[in-house]
């Protein structure tokens, strides 16, 4: 099972704990200042590095050479209501490695089974109380 804790620590500032890792959730104030990352942010953030754990395993077990990969993902909040990220934009640079169309594919299909794109692309049931 995955648990988080987060902790109010005032003025739109939040400490998420999971296991024994902390990061420091904000939103930037009027003067554009802000001591943390959003939590638009940190879903992008869990994505990406959920696809990076997929591909990394896909390369190692495929046994293709690489010196270095970079996730690139990006979204804009949707204006109108219910506020959402309406677009996620995901970028991928595998230098060093070699890549056909087929393997590049593969790959794709691979990596689109980490458990957070799963999760974004099942609409998950989601229990809130108070």
């Amino acid at each position: 099972m995955y648990e988080v804790d987060v902790d109010y620590e005032g003025s739109s500032k939040y400490k998420v704990k999971s296991l024994n890792y902390e990061v420091k959730i904000d939103f930037p104030k009027a003067d554009g200042s802000i001591d943390g990352i959003t939590p638009p942010a940190l879903l992008l953030a869990s994505f990406g590095s959920c696809l990076a754990v997929y591909l990394e395993r896909y390369l190692n077990e495929a046994g293709i050479a690489f010196k270095m990969f970079f996730i690139n993902v990006k979204s804009d909040i949707c204006k109108e209501t219910p506020r959402y990220l309406k677009v996620i934009d995901v970028k991928i640079d595998v230098r060093g490695a070699i890549l056909d169309e087929k393997r590049k594919e593969a790959l794709l299909r691979f990596i689109k089974n980490c458990p957070v794109h799963n999760t974004l692309m099942n609409k998950p049931e989601i229990n809130v109380t108070l």
